[in-house]
């Protein structure tokens, strides 16, 4: 073995370099020379050289060092599944909102479906699922069973709202001619949204709008509202996204004519005569100050009156609308 010399103010360089941290306890006399020899222990960790002095004395101490190392142990941590049941069949859909996201698929009745993410706060019964065909999609948990904490749920953001094609269909006998939408929470109606002169019978209206809740006012040509709806939902599913104007009216006829009335018939534009009321049916005469009360689909009908002396009246019209007073004929 050959011995290194260094001076006593390289021993920490010393120490640094074999991986001890040992502090020398009996000093060495200064301007004396260092004797270090590095040797190994049995099982190969260094041992702490042994210290002569030049003269050879022996060193005042020696010490051997030997790293034990433990190893350290990992956690390894389960997370409980977050299921539902459903307590009805769900309409599983791309948003948060059954009523204006697009459909995937449906959740039957006591289906039991993995829940990987939830709502944001603001809409705190709405959760991502995975279905047993592996599609994700959002449900509504509120009538149904949830196992497990939804709090670890990692919190997916709300997608973009669709577009759609809002259709509005006429169906009753006269002709529709402005169509007003409003957001929900705006209190004016705005501008007419009818891009043509008017929505003939039988007709149709379509315009792309974004979906959401919306308050809803159809007018007919003469301004009789036909159809009014607030906080209404446009989304994609056609029972949303298709509003067919086709209300039935029921109303009071009073006769103030001074005689009786026996028939009463109703003709719709470019229709034949349909009798609305004949004496004959059971209901008896109309007398003079009486009424009578009926139901028919809003729209514009003539009208012809037969006395119960078979006196035909001449024709007249009649608006029917909803709201609409009492009709009196005299």
């Amino acid at each position: 073995m050959i011995p290194i010399r260094i001076p006593r103010w390289s021993a920490p360089l010393a120490a640094a370099v074999i991986g001890s941290a040992c502090i020398l306890q009996n000093a060495v006399p200064a301007g004396t020379e260092q004797v270090i020899v590095v040797t190994a222990t049995p099982d190969g960790a260094a041992a702490l050289p042994a210290q002569e002095t030049q003269s050879g004395s022996t060193p005042e101490w020696t010490e051997t060092l030997a790293a034990t190392f433990t190893p350290s142990l990992t956690a390894t941590f389960t997370k409980t599944p977050v299921t539902l049941t459903a307590g009805q069949d769900l309409s599983c859909v791309t948003g948060p909102d059954w009523k204006l996201y697009e459909w995937v698929t449906k959740v039957a009745k006591d289906e039991t479906v993995a829940l990987i993410a939830r709502a944001v706060p603001e809409i705190p019964d709405c959760f991502v699922a995975r279905s047993g065909g592996g599609q994700e999609c959002w449900v509504f948990g509120g009538s149904s069973t949830i196992s497990g904490s939804t709090a670890d749920l990692p919190v997916r953001e709300t997608p973009p709202l669709p577009t759609v094609s809002f259709v509005v269909r006429n169906r009753v006998y006269i002709d529709l001619g402005d169509v007003y939408i409003s957001p929900a929470s705006d209190p004016s109606w705005g501008s007419d949204r009818l891009t043509v002169p008017f929505i003939s019978v039988s007709g149709e209206f379509a315009l792309s709008i974004t979906a959401g809740y919306y308050d809803v006012r159809v007018l007919d040509i003469f301004g009789h509202v036909m159809y009014e709806s607030h906080n209404r939902a446009i989304g994609p599913d056609d029972t949303y996204r298709i509003l067919t104007v086709y209300p039935d009216v029921g109303f009071t006829i009073r006769n103030d004519y001074p005689f009786s009335i026996c028939w009463i018939d109703v003709q719709t534009m470019g229709g034949s005569w349909q009798k609305l009321y004949a004496t004959e049916d059971g209901g008896g005469s109309i007398y003079s100050g009486n009424t009578r009360e009926f139901t028919l689909r809003a729209g514009a009908y003539g009208v012809r009156i037969t006395r119960c002396t078979s006196a035909v009246l001449p024709a007249t019209g009649w608006s029917i609308y909803p709201g609409m007073p009492e009709i009196v004929m005299s």
